[in-house]
């Protein structure tokens, strides 16, 4: 929880204009905890498990996509925030009344400001995204030789890679422009695979461009995991199954980092230009059962909750 309000801290600290917060008891919606580095791992049955590798010390952030019940918790929660809004206008409108009657009957004194009523239209509030996430690294490693590997217990849940960035630095890169959803289930461990160099992507973008937005200092690749992929002893008889990554639509960088996306992933995530291909969903819908085939393509979609 403290990682939370910490997180929640730092992240209201940086978006503009200031967005507005219930003030009744926030849920939580996502706990994480890296798994130490030792001898033996047990898995708690209630927990999810996240296994990634890097080729270094590194962060990653990890979103959660709402379930029901999280859009039920989160729904209400804005709703709550909405009312006192309009609470706090009412009283808001009732002493520029009072402020204005006494400007216009005083010389030179400036009228005052007349408040905005708050709309449905016009309302800000905290995205679920900055209530419901967690970082991976640099710190923590789960095993550090040869790179790094992390292994962290959380929520079960679906969650989106969101970025290599650490919230409470503020410094990094966001896949805001296209990335991956994955599946952590309870009692078991999800394998990302392994983040490595993006040789395609590593230099400089075409000339005029602007559509394939990367930095190249910082470009990394999702390697998911096969039969190839190492795997740590202490691991090996765990249950653990290879993530199902899902291509993922775009996102508001309310981070106000560098803006990038997560390289192509043969047979998961391709683009074509700006737009994202789900090439998993285009393989689904081409299967003999499938009644329309054709290639799915996720357009620019609206920042999530």
């Amino acid at each position: 929880m403290n990682k939370l309000i910490l997180t929640l801290a730092a992240l209201s600290a940086s978006v503009a204009p200031q967005i507005a917060l219930a003030k009744s008891k926030v849920p939580v919606f996502v706990e994480a905890k890296h798994v130490k580095d030792a001898p033996a791992v047990t898995l708690d049955p209630a927990k999810a498990y996240i296994l990634l590798r890097t080729p270094n010390a590194m962060p990653m952030h990890f979103v959660k996509i709402p379930s029901a019940e999280d859009q039920i918790a989160y729904d209400k929660l804005r709703e709550e925030a909405f009312a006192e809004a309009k609470e706090d206008y009412a009283k808001a409108v009732v002493k520029y009344e009072r402020d204005l009657a006494v400007a216009k009957k005083t010389s030179g004194m400036k009228l005052p400001k007349k408040p905005v009523e708050p709309t449905e239209s016009n309302f800000q509030f905290t995205q679920f995204s900055q209530m419901a996430n967690f970082t991976m690294g640099p710190f923590n490693r789960f095993y550090s030789k040869g790179g790094g590997t992390y292994l962290h217990a959380v929520t079960p849940g679906t969650y989106r890679i969101f970025g290599q960035v650490d919230p409470l630095i503020g410094v990094g890169v966001c896949y805001c422009m296209g990335s991956v959803t994955f599946t952590a289930e309870a009692g078991k461990i999800v394998d990302l695979g392994t983040m490595t160099t993006d040789l395609a992507n590593s230099g400089p973008a075409e000339k005029g461009d602007s559509s394939s937005p990367r930095l190249a200092a910082m470009t990394l690749a999702l390697d998911p995991v096969d039969d190839n992929t190492p795997v740590d002893p202490r691991l090996a008889s765990l249950p653990r199954v290879p993530a199902d990554l899902r291509a993922a639509g775009k996102v508001a960088n309310y981070m106000g980092i560098a803006i990038s996306r997560l390289p192509a992933i043969k047979g998961v995530l391709g683009y074509q230009r700006d737009r994202i291909i789900d090439r998993k969903a285009t393989a689904e819908a081409a299967a003999p059962s499938s009644v329309e085939g054709g290639q799915a393509v996720l357009e620019a979609q609206a920042a999530q909750n």
